[in-house]
């Protein structure tokens, strides 16, 4: 099975280029014009994106965290995506998981951690504010960065290393974009899930109320599980 034909790429600047790589390969798996199995060979992406083939074995390492991509000495490259069935659990256990996380840094946050808690929120608001003036990688890498300082600020302050870990690794096992990538398209949706959750969730941990901050990380979660859920099966994911 060879790389379909795609149409002329855009060209990829320089900083982060692996990381640009990447989001467009992803974006490719996700909407379904990679299939399952399908060889990701470093001289056809090579010749695709106009690089050598570096920027393209980080890329394929970066996609390989996030559980889309597999590499074996044997087989190379190929795309790997989930059983619908195990995305649904990952997403039911981070809903459990993020949210005792929750429950516990009501109690163990301090102060300057909150502080850091809005910082990220702040940046994360400032990059949705101007979604129409960055091109898709460059809001990827705005969101995710920002989103990614708030949970962890959250997990950090939960101050249980076992509990992180093992949040950290469900995240890894499937790419966040894929939740903006499914509202991208609906500002309002978009601002409700980055913006109207993450406030309620912020509110309750600077009010110390563990059970409401447990309440609303767990229906935050479970609600992005839902959104990729219907996004894949639209895109007809799994066939």
């Amino acid at each position: 099975m060879s790389v379909p034909v795609v149409a002329p790429e855009p060209p990829l600047s320089l900083p982060g280029l692996a990381d640009e790589i990447a989001y467009r390969l992803r974006a490719d798996i996700l909407e379904g014009r990679l299939a399952l199995g399908a060889p990701l060979r470093h001289e056809q992406l090579a010749a695709r994106f106009g690089v050598s083939r570096t920027p393209i074995r980080e890329a394929l390492r970066k996609l390989q965290a996030t559980g889309l991509v597999e590499l074996s000495p044997n087989r190379g490259a190929v795309v790997r995506t989930p059983e619908r069935t195990e995305l649904i659990e990952v997403y039911e256990l981070r809903a459990e998981l993020e949210g005792f996380a929750c429950e516990l840094a009501c109690d163990r946050a301090s102060d300057e951690e909150l502080g850091r808690l809005d910082g990220a929120q702040a940046r994360l608001a400032a990059a949705i504010g101007v979604a129409a003036a960055l091109d898709e990688a460059g809001f990827d890498a705005a969101v995710a960065d920002a989103n990614g300082a708030f949970h962890d600020a959250i997990h950090r302050a939960a101050r249980n290393g076992r509990l992180r870990a093992s949040i950290r690794d469900l995240e890894h096992f499937f790419p966040r974009d894929s939740v903006w990538r499914a509202v991208a398209d609906d500002p309002e949706a978009l601002h409700a899930m980055n913006i109207g959750e993450h406030e309620r969730i912020a509110a309750a941990l600077r009010a110390r109320r563990p059970a409401r901050a447990r309440r609303a990380m767990r229906d935050h979660v479970r609600g992005a599980g839902r959104i990729v859920l219907a996004y894949l099966d639209a895109q007809r994911f799994w066939g």
